[in-house]
């Protein structure tokens, strides 16, 4: 299962990022995680991912070139290119809801997760 997770750029609730991972992957196993390069939460899920064994796949915004639309960019390419399975959303913003938007449109299953 390729999952991709994302949240607001702020979003820093390490705990319960890994209890919904934890919680989805008894369900169905996690091959992939995808995400987007968080500065609080990028390297707490990276580590879960490690932990069970699974890939990691990171998309940084690339803000020397694409400045303050860097992070609109790298969700539409991430989402096109990354192709999850599924995509669990934590708490964000515009940009997070954009994303969302964009996967549900594109038939991807979307896991909301309010805090």
């Amino acid at each position: 299962m390729r999952v991709l997770i994302c949240a607001g750029r702020h979003y820093a609730d390490t705990p319960m990022s890994r209890q919904v991972l934890d919680a989805y992957h008894r369900l169905k196993a996690i091959d992939v995680l995808i995400h987007g390069g968080s500065q609080f939460l990028g390297s707490a899920i990276e580590d879960w991912a490690r932990e069970v064994g699974a890939d990691v796949v990171r998309y940084p915004p690339n803000w020397q070139l694409h400045g303050k639309q860097a992070e609109r960019q790298r969700n539409h390419f991430m989402l096109r290119d990354s192709r999850p399975d599924v995509v669990i959303a934590l708490p964000g913003g515009e940009d997070t809801s954009e994303l969302v938007s964009q996967a549900k449109a594109a038939g991807i299953h979307v896991l909301s997760v309010e805090s």
